[in-house]
């Protein structure tokens, strides 16, 4: 049985960036799902539910190992004010996109994500090799007794498919502060959606990933594919943004990507809130996972993805290197050659 037993899916450090006054102890949270606004939250009871990650203390305490190193970085970063990325090859860095890895996995809209996916792929194949079944299953849905612990260990394996990534920092000039949510970390590719083509565009091998993940109201680590874009005309290790509207359109990834509530510091109003749900509300329903069977003769191909939401992003210190019209008729290709697998053959028969 474990002695801790509230698990944190965004880390108490974290949020204490955002806090009221920046004293770690109250937050403004909006929960969408039940349009309710708090300026003043405690911060303490926000992001966790029981036994997340399990009924003992193995997965709570390696996370709480890697927070520990994590927030010596984050306070560099946001209170020195140090805005100098770890290098690329340094045990630092390596560090940081393993917990940015596991913090994009660890949160209940993750687990909601996997058991999605696999239940409309599984549906999918009932459907093809067994249609005998199909009224059975078809209302129905297969169930894991713990999906977050699901998703956060699939993740583990796959921590070198966040290399081929340069890092820097968008540091928040403007008058508007970053907000965060239940689900910070968000994946999007520029690229792609210039080209038309975002079936499996954030995927972590795809080239033109951009992953964008605010650390505190005034600062935003940044990972992208710098073989498809310049970042900030060629800055070194962050630029800055005096611009309203792209902090904007960073806060509208916040809201669209999240499972149910926003978190932010008292320089945001409940009327700004609102305005941006309502903005970008549509856009929370163009999410999708993919499934198919493609027939090819006598052979049959299991084709699995997703499409992400995606809101015509557009920002000033992003500028492609690539055209992305060389893009829009083919299958996302991959960052690195690296990153190529066989195909995995399914048995139809």
């Amino acid at each position: 049985m474990t002695d801790k037993k509230k698990h944190h899916y965004i880390p108490r450090f974290y949020l204490k960036k955002f806090s009221v006054n920046n004293e770690g102890k109250l937050i403004g949270l909006y929960n969408h799902d039940k349009n309710v606004f708090v300026q003043n939250a405690q911060l303490k009871h926000q992001a966790y539910e029981n036994f997340l990650y399990g009924e003992d203390d193995e997965i709570e305490n390696g996370l709480a190992e890697i927070e520990n190193n994590i927030a010596k970085m984050f306070y560099y970063w946001t209170e020195e004010k140090l805005l100098y990325p770890p290098p690329i090859e340094s045990n630092g860095f390596k560090l940081l996109k393993r917990f940015i890895l596991y913090q994009t996995f660890r949160t209940p809209k993750s687990g909601n994500d996997i058991m999605e996916s696999l239940n409309q792929g599984l549906k999918t194949v009932v459907k093809e090799i067994r249609p005998d079944m199909w009224d059975k299953v078809k209302d129905g849905n297969f169930v894991h007794k713990n999906p977050v612990l699901l998703s956060l260990l699939h993740s583990i394996k796959y921590e070198y498919l966040l290399d081929y990534l340069d890092c820097k920092f968008i540091v928040n000039l403007s008058p508007l502060s970053f907000v965060t949510s239940d689900s910070p970390v968000i994946l999007y590719n520029q690229l792609m959606e210039n080209a038309g083509n975002y079936v499996g565009a954030t995927g972590l091998v795809a080239k033109g990933l951009q992953v964008f993940y605010p650390i505190h109201p005034r600062l935003m680590i940044c990972l992208y594919d710098a073989n498809v874009y310049d970042f900030g005309n060629g800055c070194i290790n962050c630029c800055g943004t005096e611009s309203v509207e792209e902090v904007h359109q960073l806060n509208a990834l916040q809201f669209v990507n999240s499972k149910a509530q926003l978190f932010f510091d008292d320089n945001i109003s409940e009327e700004y809130i609102k305005m941006l749900c309502n903005g970008y509300d549509e856009y929370r329903m163009t999410s999708k996972t993919i499934n198919s069977i493609i027939n090819d003769g006598a052979k049959k191909f299991f084709f699995m993805s997703s499409e992400d939401a995606r809101i015509d992003l557009s920002l000033d210190f992003f500028k492609f290197k690539v055209n992305p019209n060389d893009y829009k008729d083919e299958i996302v290709p991959l960052r690195d050659p690296s990153f190529e697998r066989p195909i995995k053959k399914i048995n139809f028969s």
